[in-house]
């Protein structure tokens, strides 16, 4: 699976999750990319099907690194 397939499922899934929220009057004001996750993580999926398995992996690796690196160089400016 590619990252770029990875982010549209996890997208998608936080469309559809935002969609629910809103029309239960519960709306935040966030990306569909946040509400996939969190749709992932609280709905418990994990298991439920492969591919969205893969992609929340490929999605949050892909996340961590960036935070990872921007930590690291914050770390260099400070020093």
């Amino acid at each position: 699976m590619t990252t770029e397939l990875a982010y549209s499922m996890i997208n998608t899934l936080g469309a559809i999750f935002k969609d629910a929220l809103d029309k239960a009057g519960k709306s935040v004001d966030t990306t569909p990319l946040m509400h996939g996750l969190a749709a992932y993580t609280k709905l418990g999926l994990e298991g439920e099907d492969a591919k969205l398995d893969e992609a929340y992996k490929i999605v949050m690796n892909d996340m961590m690194e960036a935070v990872r690196g921007s930590w690291k160089a914050s770390r260099n400016v400070a020093s």
